[in-house]
């Protein structure tokens, strides 16, 4: 399983500030989409005041994060989706 984050740091991509009822519901899409994926886990997304920030996602590669993504909001992320590991 893999490390990968889906970055928001182009205001096209920045996270808007969502209402509870906004987050809720976008939360719960996420998780009506990964029913049919085991192998990815959503760990949250982390922003600043303006929006920029990343999602943090386990599953086995990018592509597979960017299909969940694009499931749910309909477009594939704008930003970089990528793999890390650890190096400390």
């Amino acid at each position: 399983m893999a490390k990968v984050l889906v970055f928001h740091f182009t205001e096209q991509s920045w996270i808007p500030k969502f209402t509870p009822q906004e987050s809720a519901e976008i939360i719960g899409r996420f998780y009506d989409v990964l029913k049919n994926y085991p192998d990815v886990k959503f760990n949250g997304a982390y922003a600043d005041e303006n929006g920029m920030g990343i999602g943090i996602w386990d599953a086995p590669n990018a592509d597979l994060v960017k299909e969940v993504v694009m499931k749910v909001t309909g477009a594939p992320p704008k930003d970089p989706t990528i793999v890390i590991r650890r190096v400390l």
